[in-house]
């Protein structure tokens, strides 16, 4: 009879590609108990919380250590519990819980409430595990109207819990290239959720390119991501926009265009832009988060939030000769430096250690 696994609890604020893969992950080593914390409404957060406590006091005695994708207010009492039963709680931190653009309302520590509870979770948490070094701390000058410096180090500055970088981890073998499909050249593509609110257009960039485009008549932008019927306000004739596409056929859609796009205000470690890249786009990215670093010249860097600068990096893109060059030296960066099973591995290893030494 196969020796039992370990029991892991983990916690999440929405069920998002990063869960479902790192739940899959740790699948393979321990037996994991789960609960999301999705309120509808914000005067349900109190009752969803109730039912975490309840879930927790159930579950914490049989539990070696915890797992918070995250810090907000779902983290809080897992961190809490964890503290006072001494079993182990990792935070990994992904982007949002690690800044704040009071420009535009986003990051948990724009929030004043939301800020505190993940200050508390990572005062309470036993490890952090930030998917990228610039989590942590970050010099930020890609637009002049927030900090200086972003990362959870920079927010919380008399945080003391320790931390170590696990990278996200990507299949080479499931994101490749298609080769039943012919590139279209001059294209450019990103993939955006929420697409119809101002919010996001601003967030992810997406407003850039619409004010690019009319200059840009040699060049196609598709835009994923868009509600039935949606369209832009006066939307320029060479934008085309898709919905949201399955999981399992946006390898298609990455195959089909040469460019891809990242041009958010804020990022932590982006899954459409390391997937399109090992699927052969080249990446234009902001110089935000970890995405400088991630392509690592394989593509191309804006270094301001400007139109006007957007719209000349990208006819740079459009005139180089090197971009089945590019296109390799995107795909071979991804899948060496950042495979799936050095994720496993390092988490794992981390989650092992924290049962050994709490």
């Amino acid at each position: 009879m196969p020796a039992r696994k370990p029991v892991l609890l983990y916690f999440y604020p929405a069920q998002s590609s990063f869960v479902v893969k790192d739940l899959r992950l740790i699948e393979r080593e321990y037996e994991v108990r789960h609960r999301g914390f999705l309120p509808t409404e914000k005067w349900q957060t109190p009752l969803v919380w109730l039912g975490q406590i309840f879930f927790l006091l159930r579950h914490i005695w049989q539990a070696e250590v915890l797992v918070c994708m995250f810090a907000g207010y779902h983290s809080f009492f897992p961190a809490l519990f964890g503290k006072i039963a001494a079993k182990p709680c990792l935070i990994v931190a992904g982007g949002t819980d690690c800044v704040s653009f009071p420009s535009i309302g986003y990051g948990c520590f724009a929030n004043p409430l939301l800020g505190r509870f993940a200050r508390w979770s990572y005062q309470l948490a036993a490890h952090i595990a930030p998917v990228h070094e610039k989590l942590v701390w970050q010099d930020y000058t890609y637009q002049p109207n927030d900090y200086p410096h972003q990362g959870f180090r920079f927010h919380c500055p008399d945080l003391k819990t320790p931390h170590t970088v696990v990278y996200n981890g990507y299949d080479a073998q499931f994101w490749q290239p298609d080769p039943a499909i012919v590139r279209e050249p001059n294209t450019f593509l990103t993939v955006c959720a929420g697409l119809d609110m101002r919010f996001t257009q601003r967030l992810k960039g997406v407003d850039l390119i619409l004010e690019v485009a009319p200059g840009m008549p040699q060049a196609t932008f598709t835009i994923v991501g868009a509600p039935a019927g949606f369209t832009f306000p006066g939307q320029p004739a060479n934008v085309r926009l898709l919905p949201k596409i399955p999981l399992a056929d946006l390898n298609a859609v990455y195959s089909a265009h040469t460019y891809y796009l990242q041009l958010s205000m804020s990022e932590g470690f982006p899954n459409a832009l390391s997937e399109s890249m090992l699927c052969g786009c080249v990446p234009v990215v902001s110089q935000v988060g970890a995405m400088p670093d991630l392509i690592n010249g394989s593509g191309f860097v804006l270094p301001v939030r400007k139109a006007e600068v957007l719209e000349q990096l990208l006819k740079k893109a459009l005139e180089t000769e090197e971009v089945q060059t590019l296109s390799q030296k995107a795909r071979r960066q991804v899948a060496t430096h950042y495979p799936e099973q050095r994720r496993e591995q390092e988490l794992l290893a981390l989650l092992q250690w924290l049962q050994k030494n709490s």
